[in-house]
C-alpha cells in the first residue's frame, strides 16, 4: 500500500502522532472536517468540469479558410 508515496508504516506512524497529540475526541472531529471538505472540493471539481465540458461542446470548431456561403436559391 504507498499513498502519496507514503508506506503502511509512515502512515501508522503519523495516525499514531495525531491520536497522542490530539486525543480520540479531536481526531474524529478533524477528520469529520477533512472528509467534509474532501467532498466538497470533488463536487467543485466536478462541477467545473462540467461546466468546461459543457462550453466546448457549445462552441463550433473553426476551420481555416472555411466561410459560410449562401444558400442558392432556385427560382421557376
Amino acid at each position: 500500500m504507498d499513498i502519496f508515496g507514503i508506506g503502511l508504516p509512515e502512515l501508522i506512524l503519523v495516525l499514531l502522532i495525531g491520536f497522542i497529540l490530539f486525543g480520540p475526541k479531536r481526531i474524529l472531529e478533524i477528520s469529520k472536517t477533512a472528509g467534509k471538505m474532501m467532498g466538497n472540493l470533488s463536487r467543485d471539481a466536478s462541477d467545473i468540469q462540467r461546466k468546461l465540458n459543457d462550453e466546448l461542446e457549445g462552441e463550433k470548431p473553426v476551420t481555416p479558410g472555411a466561410v459560410d456561403k449562401p444558400s442558392r436559391q432556385v427560382q421557376p
